[in-house]
């Protein structure tokens, strides 16, 4: 269907393959995997390269040449990792000054590359290329992929690199200097419905005045869910971890993202001390290579621990579960809770950032929060990021006050455990529809490069 396109007043018609504007694209990341994984956004920018190469476009990713960069495997041809050289001595600098010296080695590589038609950076990682590049005269666009509200500390900046921000705020300049942002439509919502707290202020004014001058894209979790081949679901998957599974008493919730405070493992582990008595099992997945919770031993008292699960394994565990429990601080694109809706789960969260686009699906059950409860968790987030996501003692302080949220969270479990195990339903499984292309991340960008290019030519004539 044609639309009019509110910038320029001029028809946009839908673009043919023939028609696509973008033949290369460079991306600027931290992770991708299976180069370097240390969470969600690795397996995000993966598959957004993948949408991209499916569109024929040449996709080079630069990446940090760190010594725990795996190497890939299943690659196209079109898609074309480069690894950048770091220095040994960065491994024990701070990371914002690792991501600075990340960026100017891809501020140079990427002069070096003739034919791309957009760059993109992405998250905190990619942030100050995105600032050294506005410096920069040039006709590629520049792209900043907002993945979560990570605004680190620019205490460790030199006064020169500080200089070069035009905020206080390292992603707020990002957002202020790209020529398109990408982010959900969720975390717009929150910026428009409360006020953020003081270290997130800046971020929050320029994603609305992004947004305001139509430079802000929102794309949602659910178009970068993977394709899912036929009868995927049928397939055995013999790897020893799975084996755990046969082991863990049922009925069991599944808290199916990494366990950190950032990520709602407080919460969760306030949920799993209630649940006790009602002899729910409440399970969570190791980090690699560690053991659980090991600081916070009488946190973990109540959970069930498994080790760190492969991508399939997890789909596994989820599809298991009598329900998935996300009780996110912040969200970026809520791709955990996709995951799990999409496997056909009951699937609890909380209405923060990317999980507001969530509720149009049937297995999707929202924990109501108040505009002055979603104030409060943010709360909680800026002064995570200030101290160190994963920070117990900050979640200490706030725990009291978010009892009144533990107890809805513990009755929308109990909840949806006992009409399971009653065999009582209520939970829609139909199978999860494919989702419109259209609406896949790469197809989204590129049809915003486009009219980009069309509202610069009208630009022109103007």
């Amino acid at each position: 269907m044609d639309s009019i396109c509110v910038i320029c007043g001029l028809t946009c018609l839908p673009i043919e393959p023939q028609h696509i504007p973008v033949k290369s694209v460079t991306m600027i990341s931290w992770e991708l995997d299976p180069f370097h994984t240390r969470g969600g956004t690795a397996y995000a920018i993966r598959r957004l390269a993948n949408q991209f190469t499916g569109m024929e476009i040449e996709t080079r990713v630069l990446l940090p040449d760190w010594l725990d960069t795996h190497p890939g495997n299943d690659l196209t041809p079109l898609l074309m990792p480069v690894l950048l050289k770091m220095r040994g001595e960065l491994r024990r600098a701070p990371r914002v000054l690792q991501c600075s010296e990340f960026c100017r080695l891809a501020l140079e590589a990427v002069e070096q590359i003739a034919g791309s038609d957009c760059v993109i950076a992405h998250s905190d990682e990619g942030a100050m290329f995105t600032i050294l590049r506005s410096r920069k005269r040039s006709c590629k666009l520049s792209v900043f992929w907002l993945h979560s509200l990570y605004d680190p500390p620019i205490d460790d900046f030199s006064k020169d690199q500080r200089q070069l921000l035009p905020s206080r705020s390292l992603l707020a300049s990002a957002v202020m200097t790209a020529d398109i942002v990408v982010t959900s439509a969720g975390i717009l919502k929150d910026a428009r419905e409360f006020e953020w707290p003081d270290r997130l202020k800046e971020l929050q004014k320029a994603l609305t005045i992004a947004s305001d001058e139509h430079r802000l894209l929102t794309v949602e979790s659910m178009g970068c869910l993977p394709e899912v081949p036929e009868n995927s679901q049928d397939k055995s998957i013999s790897v020893r971890n799975v084996e755990k599974l046969k082991y863990v008493p049922s009925p069991y919730v599944l808290f199916p993202c990494r366990p950190s405070i950032d990520k709602g493992f407080g919460i969760f582990a306030a949920i799993a001390e209630r649940l006790q008595a009602d002899n729910i099992t409440c399970v969570a997945v190791q980090r690699p290579g560690q053991q659980a919770m090991s600081e916070n031993l009488s946190r973990s008292a109540f959970i069930y621990w498994l080790p760190w699960l492969a991508q399939d394994e997890l789909l596994v565990a989820v599809r298991n579960a009598a329900c998935t429990v996300l009780p996110s601080i912040t969200e970026g694109f809520g791709l955990a809770a996709a995951e799990s809706i999409s496997q056909g789960a009951a699937t609890l969260y909380q209405q923060v950032g990317g999980h507001h686009g969530l509720q149009a699906f049937p297995n999707a059950l929202p924990v109501p929060l108040t505009t002055s409860e979603r104030a409060q968790l943010y709360g909680l987030w800026s002064e995570l990021v200030y101290i160190y996501p994963d920070s117990w003692p900050v979640w200490a302080r706030h725990e009291i006050s978010l009892r009144p949220l533990i107890d809805k969270w513990v009755d929308a479990i109990r909840s949806v455990v006992h009409r399971a195990v009653a065999g009582m339903g209520g939970i829609e499984n139909a199978d999860f529809p494919e989702r419109p292309v259209e609406e896949r991340w790469a197809n989204k960008l590129v049809e915003e490069i486009f009219l980009a290019q069309r509202r610069e030519g009208v630009k022109g004539i103007l």
